[in-house]
């Protein structure tokens, strides 16, 4: 009898009916994570940027017969057959099209946006994820409008400077690009990264003094 009026007082304690809250374990900030990452973004957007300035001075500056002689002689080494004026004819319609001012100005763009986000990530701002994101976005941008352009430029003119080589530098171009898509989420999502970015940093700090 003892036994079942025992069982019943456990059975009916309040202790049952209510639900176990685990207690939430404090994330610790790691500021390594946005250091590292905003490093690597900017040595990249100093190659977008680098590669961005190459164009608008292609753009800005009129090809001569003996930059044009010179450059025949580097496209035949890599195999492609063309004359001096085929070539003057090549970078004059290239220039009127504003192919280079074109895709130079989204390149330099997009270099200057990654610099800046990777910038604010060593600051361990939250805004240099959005940043690098618009940055490694342009670039993209840039090189799809590269790819589908350039072929109609030559089409048109009925002269082609493609070589075996350009499959391999848009591939390279590609992946780097997809490495600036990629890096940023990594502080923006990554729960130690993301802890030591602000607002985040800030905001968990005062959720702790009010818990206290």
């Amino acid at each position: 009898m003892a036994e079942d009026k025992l069982g019943t007082m456990i059975l009916s304690s309040d202790n049952l009916n209510s639900s176990l809250v685990m207690p939430e374990i404090p994330i610790r900030p790691n500021p390594g994570i946005p250091k590292t990452i905003g490093i690597f973004l900017i040595l990249g957007s100093l190659m977008v940027i680098f590669d961005g300035g190459s164009s608008l001075l292609t753009h800005f500056s009129e090809l001569s017969e003996a930059g044009a002689a010179s450059q025949v002689e580097v496209m035949e080494i890599l195999g492609v057959e063309i004359t001096v004026d085929e070539m003057l004819q090549w970078d004059s319609e290239f220039r009127t099209s504003n192919y280079h001012l074109i895709t130079g100005l989204i390149k330099v763009t997009a270099g200057l946006l990654l610099f800046i986000g990777g910038v604010q990530l060593i600051l361990q701002k939250y805004l240099g994820g959005i940043f690098s994101l618009s940055g490694g976005g342009l670039w993209f941008l840039s090189q799809v409008i590269s790819i589908y352009w350039a072929p109609i430029i030559e089409e048109r003119i009925g002269i082609s400077l493609a070589t075996q080589w350009d499959v391999a530098g848009i591939a390279m171009c590609f992946i780097c690009n997809l490495f600036c898509l990629i890096l940023p989420l990594i502080p923006m999502f990554a729960p130690a990264g993301r802890a030591a970015l602000t607002p985040y940093h800030s905001k968990k700090k005062d959720t702790f003094v009010e818990e206290e």
